[in-house]
């Protein structure tokens, strides 16, 4: 027997599913958290240094206790990850709040 090709529809869907599961699990993985994590230890450090200058009579430069973060790591693939991410996470919440409306229709 021959196989059934499948509708081009469901094959795009399943992809942006897939892709929105990916992007969805990378976002829950801790990848922001490490980063505030990061920051705090950045600004305890700060505030360690900026009490021994304090005690020892050094000058006082604000500019030497504030974090900056100088390395920006995006690109163009990682913008369109976000982009594209965000509007199968749209779509997909918008249809199933249609779906549950059409299944909450039939029962009530």
């Amino acid at each position: 027997m021959k196989k059934k090709d499948k509708n081009p529809f469901f094959r795009i869907l399943g992809l942006l599913f897939l892709l929105f599961v990916s992007l969805y699990i990378a976002l829950e993985s801790g990848y922001y958290e490490a980063k505030v994590s990061k920051k705090t230890a950045m600004t305890e450090e700060s505030i360690k240094k900026f009490e021994q200058d304090v005690k020892e009579g050094n000058p006082i430069d604000v500019q030497a206790y504030v974090f900056e973060e100088k390395n920006d790591y995006s690109n163009h693939t990682t913008d369109a990850a976000v982009f594209i991410g965000g509007r199968v996470e749209d779509f997909m919440s918008k249809g199933i709040t249609e779906l549950f409306g059409i299944v909450k229709s039939l029962f009530t």
